[in-house]
């Protein structure tokens, strides 16, 4: 009897809202032994032949998906946790790690490009090099490993064996590439001796038996015989550099040793953006590569070069959401275990620019539009500002009446995503193509 309780429930339920149905065939209902005409009541019941079943309902786009962003939040390594851990468990009075902690995040914001504040840098000797690894390293590895997760996604053929990070500090970059590539020889560069120690370290506590020692220097160094690097990364260190002259001649020589990508980064600041968008600039201006990522296109950024740019109102950043470690809580004093990481950032890649009209959809993203902020979703429409193909920040809005797929894309996007789909109003033009010859401060 509670057998037949409970499927006269089920056929009650489904028999008034009509989202479901209960389907047996003959030999089903008399193992159930019911009265058919006092349970079922007016259902017609028939036996469905095997694969006549139709294909589940997609309801959003292959493109979109390929499109996202969004990796979610962002672990450190236990074995990178349990070197920091050392790093701190060494230290004689740990009480000073959050003292040295806090005058690197006061000078971090003071070269944030605020008015009012006097930008001032930290000599890293042996105390700052721990208190960065302690309080800063955990935000930029999440936004490392992000860029390294959408440049893995968008070039499925790209699998280095070889790196080369400038600007290592305790070697960031390094251990974000070593858990999503294969990689078999690394280099690190930094200008810190003690930066540099804080890294061999740190690699004691990271690095299997079997893997290749990372060669640790303290100088970039240029051999046009060696073999380039094909992987080449230059994270949160541009900044650093004290002239714009000095920063063009880094990155040269960067692009030089680099044999397929290039991917630098800043922190997602005005100066942060200002510093990336003015070396996307100089190394277009070399016709050897393009760009992968975040732009759709290879003209000039128009959020710095365009007339009517305000990059101190608008900038290209993104943000990363990091697992905050137990160390980074107590650096911090803070019972929040999570943070955002913001960042600029740009990826290039030697040879023409892939042709978009056809093909995969590797080839078919590098026409679509990026969100350059979160999208306005509104009722029964999607706002959303776009870095476009043309080299515009166009606004575009996708209503419920375009059709359900890129309505429904537009409802799911978020921030950092390539969007495949037209606009089907007019589009609104924020900012029209750059000029080199124009650069807003």
């Amino acid at each position: 009897m509670a057998t037949k309780r409970i499927l006269t429930r089920l056929i009650k339920r489904n028999y008034s809202t009509t989202e479901r149905a209960i389907i047996l065939n003959q030999e089903q209902l008399q193992s159930l032994n019911l009265d058919t005409e006092r349970y079922l009541y007016d259902f017609l019941v028939q036996e469905i032949p095997l694969g006549s079943v139709e294909t589940p309902f997609t309801r959003g786009s292959e493109e979109a998906k390929f499109g996202k962003k969004r990796i979610g939040c962002v672990e450190l390594p236990s074995s990178l946790i349990s070197g920091v851990n050392a790093l701190i468990d060494q230290q004689q009075d740990k009480r000073l790690i959050r003292t040295d902690a806090l005058r690197l995040y006061d000078a971090l914001r003071s070269t944030a490009g605020k008015a009012g504040t006097e930008p001032h840098k930290v000599a890293f000797g042996p105390r700052e090099s721990v208190a960065y690894a302690a309080g800063v390293m955990s935000s930029n590895y999440a936004a490392i490993y992000n860029v390294l997760s959408e440049v893995r996604e968008r070039i499925s053929d790209f699998k280095p064996t070889s790196m080369l990070d400038f600007g290592t500090g305790p070697g960031t970059a390094i251990w974000a590439t070593k858990e999503l590539f294969k990689i078999e020889s690394c280099t690190g560069i930094d200008l810190s001796e003690d930066m540099l120690n804080v890294a061999e370290q740190l690699e004691q506590s990271t690095k299997p038996e079997a893997d290749k020692p990372i060669e640790f220097k303290r100088y970039l160094t240029y051999n046009p015989t060696a073999p380039k690097s094909e992987l080449v990364i230059s994270a949160f260190t541009l900044g650093d550099i004290a002239s714009e002259a000095l920063q063009k001649s880094a990155v040269e020589q960067l692009w030089a040793q680099t044999g397929d990508i290039l991917i630098l980064m800043d922190r997602g600041t005005p100066t942060g953006f200002t510093n990336i968008a003015k070396a996307r600039q100089w190394i277009l201006e070399g016709k050897e590569g393009h760009v992968v990522a975040p732009c759709s296109h290879d003209k000039p950024c128009p959020m710095l070069f365009s007339p009517e740019a305000k990059p101190n109102s608008m900038w290209c950043h993104y943000s990363q959401r990091v697992q905050r470690p137990p160390f980074l809580m107590k650096t911090k004093h803070s019972k929040m275990n999570t943070e955002d990481a913001k960042y600029s950032y740009v990826v290039f890649r030697k040879g023409p620019r892939p042709s978009a009209k056809e093909g995969s959809l590797e080839t078919q993203a590098y026409n679509w539009s990026r969100l350059v902020q979160p999208p306005l979703k509104k009722n029964k429409h999607v706002v959303m500002d776009t870095c476009s193909k043309e080299g515009e920040i166009q606004r575009i809005v996708i209503p419920k009446s375009q059709g359900k797929v890129p309505y429904r894309d537009a409802r799911k996007a978020t921030w950092g995503d390539l969007f495949p789909h037209e606009s089907k109003n007019k589009v609104v033009t924020r900012m029209s193509q750059g000029s080199q010859t124009t650069v807003c401060d």
